[in-house]
Formats: structure tokens, sequence, C-alpha cells
């Protein structure tokens, strides 16, 4: 399939192709576009008025009413013409009739065989269908017509998990039309599902053997070693990318780590420092420096400034939710709740939808005593999950350590009702309108529920 088709290789849906370039034919701005009346040959008028009429409707996009009119010509001339089936396909694949869509564009191919755009859109359809046997035998097919359909049977072997078949593929394109970007990162994703991380490695030898200047492959081969725990090679690398660039950031990839497990701290420090403030590096390489650092200072407390100067840095240059969060863990493990709870903050900033996020956030706020900000977050994230009883038991906690027990009372009762086989939580909902009611002057009532608590823990 030509580029512009392929490009969402792995997750197209039909739903898309009208959006897309499919052939010539299915994304037209005038609804005649698809066939010359001189190409009809001598046909009757009601033939043109049915046959046009059907390209009419396909274009509104009344696709029911266009197959009626395409039955009408196929009655009047069922083998004259073959474009009347490809015409039918299409609408079919528009309304997501793909059986009957691949009896169409078979038809087609019985009357006028090898045609690449029929033979394209079947291809599609098969494919849609997960009939991989047959999406097979029609896409090498197409590569008579063009070697780039290739990439369209790499994509058939990565379904079937075929992947050394389709990083053959690719590398044959390589060979054949040059390298590009998209079948690179291609190749990266097979590299990875196959996990035949020598093959990787090879083929990024033989690149530096052919390019010796080209500092991103030398980058490349530094990340794979270091992904692989390979410290010695990436080391090895990195002074060899060091000749071609002495000032390389990325070299400090693999110093830092090489340097850390041959225990020269200060040295792994710096090049860690280096890797922070590089302009060039990854936000994706430095979270997994400053990650790497932080599960060493866990073990080697004596560091923790050092690892705060970095998270500085790393602040500056970077946004990211997942490393907040793993920094909170970090001081939570410690007992510094008062230090993990800025990274929650920052993470939930960064991923304000993230559930499990706004659970932690709200429950260590409650914990250090910040129910202002408890309150808001719990009353924010109840219009995204409205069903998630926890938020509701923080809403009312916060609320009660306020002195807003009214408005306590109202979140309570309506969130114990979404309680389900939760004993424990239960408890904590009817000590909470215990609670608010004493706070409100209703005695009687908040006995009631101090009572279910004495039940429910007697039944526990």
């Amino acid at each position: 399939m030509k580029k512009g088709i392929y490009i969402l290789i792995l997750t197209i849906a039909f739903t898309l192709v009208k959006d897309r370039a499919y052939g010539q034919f299915l994304k037209e701005a005038n609804p005649f576009a698809d066939e010359n009346v001189d190409d009809l040959g001598n046909v009757s008028d009601d033939f043109q008025t049915s046959f046009f009429e059907a390209l009419k409707q396909k274009g509104i996009e009344n696709y029911e009413r266009a197959i009626m009119e395409l039955n009408k010509c196929i009655s009047m001339s069922p083998s004259s013409h073959p474009i009347l089936y490809f015409e039918r396909g299409k609408n079919h694949v528009f309304l997501k009739k793909y059986d009957e869509a691949a009896l169409d564009f078979n038809k087609f191919l019985e009357l006028e065989p090898n045609n690449e755009d029929v033979l394209e859109a079947l291809y599609e359809v098969y494919f849609q269908q997960r009939d991989y046997d047959a999406a097979e035998t029609t896409v090498k097919n197409l590569i008579n017509f063009d070697v780039q359909y290739k990439e369209d049977l790499a994509r058939i072997y990565t379904s079937t998990k075929r992947y050394n078949e389709a990083l053959d593929l690719i590398d044959e394109l390589d060979e054949e039309i040059g390298t590009d970007i998209y079948r690179d990162r291609l190749k990266n994703r097979l590299y990875l599902l196959s996990g035949d991380t020598s093959r990787q490695v090879k083929a990024i030898e033989k690149n530096i053997a052919s390019n010796p200047k080209s500092e991103a492959e030398y980058l490349k081969l530094i990340l794979l070693y270091s992904e692989q725990g390979n410290t010695q090679k990436a080391y090895e690398t990195a002074l060899e990318l060091q000749k071609v660039n002495p000032y390389a950031d990325e070299v400090h990839l693999a110093l830092y780590k090489f340097n850390l497990n041959d225990n020269k701290i200060d040295e792994a420090i710096s090049s860690m420092q280096k890797v922070l403030e590089s302009t060039r590096m990854s936000a994706a390489a430095k979270h997994r420096v400053l990650n790497d650092f932080v599960l060493f200072v866990n073990g080697n407390p004596q560091y923790e400034s050092q690892l705060e100067k970095a998270i500085a840095v790393f602040d500056t240059q970077v946004g990211d939710s997942n490393i907040y969060q793993e920094l909170a863990s970090y001081y939570i493990k410690k007992g510094s709740k008062d230090k993990a709870l800025p990274y929650l903050k920052k993470a939930l900033q960064s991923d304000p939808e993230n559930l499990e996020l706004i659970k932690n956030t709200s429950l260590l706020l409650l914990d250090s005593g910040s129910f202002k900000d408890a309150e808001e977050i719990a009353a924010n994230a109840l219009d995204l999950y409205p069903s998630q009883p926890l938020l509701y038991l923080t809403y009312g906690v916060a609320l009660n350590n306020q002195g807003k027990f009214k408005a306590a009372i109202d979140q309570l009762e309506l969130g114990v009702d979404y309680v389900i086989d939760d004993v424990k939580m239960e408890i904590d909902f009817y000590q909470q309108l215990g609670d608010a009611h004493k706070g409100d002057g209703n005695a009687s009532t908040a006995s009631k529920y101090y009572n279910k608590v004495e039940q429910l823990k007697a039944q526990g």
C-alpha cells in the first residue's frame, strides 16, 4: 500500500477510510469522478440514469440507495462492466459489510484480473476481517505493481507474530529503495516484539560500519546495551562515540551506569547531571537515569542530597507524572510524607484524570491535615468518577474536619450507596456519618450510625 495509506498500520479501521487515500476512488469531492461516461460504452438511458444516481447517492453517503441503483445496472449488464462490482463493493465497505464487499471485489477481478486498486481494496477487506491467509495472497499480487507493498506483507507477518519474516521484508525494502523513518520505527517495534536483540545489535553495528560518524547509531547501541543490562558493552560503545564527538552528552548515559557499578559514585553523579541538563537527551533517557539513581539512593541514603539536586534539575527539564510518583513513593517508604506530597501534587498536575493518583494524593492530604486541598481534589474528581465511593469518603472526611457537617452528610450519604462488599469502607462511612451528625447537633442520629459501626465490627 502507498505510504499515505499505510502509515496507520496495525490499528487501521475502515471507519476512517473516507478520511484517507483509498486507491483513487474512496476519497472524492465529485461523486462522478469514479467513471468516465465514455468508458461505459453503448448502454441504455436507464443504465446511465441508475449508474450516475448510484454515484450521487454514494457522494451523499446514502450507501444503501447506491447499492440498489447498482443492482439495477448489474441486472441489465451482469458481466460487461466490472466497475459496477467495484462500486458496489465500496458501498458495502462503507456499510461495514465486508463479506459482501469481498465478493464484489473478487467478481471484478474475475472479469478484469490484476487491477491494482481493486486488489488493494480487497486486501484491506481481508485484513479488516483478520483473514490473514487471504490478505497475504492478495498483497503478494500487489507487490508485482510496487515493491513498497512489502510493508503491507510485513504488516500481515506482524499480526501473525512472524516477526523475523517481517524484519526480513523491511530489510529487503531498505536495500531496494533506501531507509526511511517509518520503517526504522517499525523495525524497532518488531525487534521489541520478537525479543531478538542480537539481530538489532548486528543491524546497528552494520550501520555504524557504513557510517562511522553517525552519533545517532552509537546512541541506539548505547541505549540497547543499557536496556539489556550490558554495562560493559554500553561503556565501550560510549568510548567509541567519544572519539567521534568528545562532547556528546549521550556518552554519559553509559558512563553513569558504568561508574555507578564500579563504585565511582562521584563520577556517576557527574554523568547523571550531564544527562539531566542536556538539551539533546530525550525525556525517557533522563527518566531512566533518575529512576535508577532513586533506587540507588534507597539503599544508600547518604546520597539523598545529591538526589534532591538531581530532582531539581529534572524538574526544570521534564514534567513527568511517572517519575513524580516514583519520587513520592520513595519518600513515603522513608516516612517523609511531607516530602512526598509535593511530588504527588506535581504528578496530579501532569495527569489530572489518573484515578489512582487522585486517591493517593487526597489520602495523603488528609493524613497531612490539608483538608481544604483534599476537599477540592475530591470534589473535582467526582465530576470525572461519580461512582467511586472512596472519593465520597475522602470528601466527607475533609468536610467534617473543616466543620462543614451538613455538606459532609450529603456527600457521605451519596457515597455509601456505592460501597459493595467492603465492610471496612462501610465502617469508615458510618463512622464519618456519626461524626457529621454529632457535629451538626443531632446526637440521636449519630448514635444510630455509631451502633452500625459496632455491629459491623462484631460481624467481622
